[in-house]
């Protein structure tokens, strides 16, 4: 896929006339070793950036008023931490791997339209266990493993 990106983002440059200033590239990836590659891999070009996803958040919630600064990266929640620290404690952990409550909880409960619409920004119960809410082909967590997955 690295191969693929870099032929795109040089077709996107010789497709572009060289005179159009306001032509940029941003490519982001998570890993910063991916960054280096495709940033060594391309032709250079000053109108092109290559960073992580963690600096480009980073820098667009510095740049918003009314940042605050204090916020702490080791209070960050990923995987490795979520299943150390919550999964392994959970009654619930013999039932669900650790990959599938993380991901109800990033995909639906709080990552979805549903959560981001509500006050509190969580999915209510109500609306994850009833299956009419997000379909049955949209979440394919059985019905009846949903209140269990919720607790989670």
């Amino acid at each position: 896929r690295p191969v693929t990106v870099t032929q795109r983002i040089e077709f996107d440059r010789q497709s572009r006339p060289g005179q159009d200033p306001s032509f940029t590239q941003l490519f982001v990836a998570r890993s910063a070793r991916l960054c280096r590659y495709v940033e060594g891999t391309v032709n250079e070009d000053n109108r092109a950036s290559f960073c992580t996803y963690e600096r480009l958040l980073s820098d667009v919630e510095s740049s918003l008023p009314g940042h605050d600064k204090s916020f702490n990266p080791s209070q960050k929640m990923d995987f490795r931490r979520f299943k150390q620290e919550f999964h392994n404690l959970s009654s619930n952990s013999e039932k669900f791997s650790a990959l599938i409550s993380w991901t109800v909880i990033r995909t639906f409960i709080k990552g979805s339209v549903e959560a981001f619409q509500s006050p509190d920004g969580i999915l209510p119960r109500g609306e994850f266990v009833e299956v009419e809410r997000l379909g049955k082909n949209r979440c394919r967590v059985p019905p009846e493993l949903r209140d269990h997955l919720y607790n989670e």
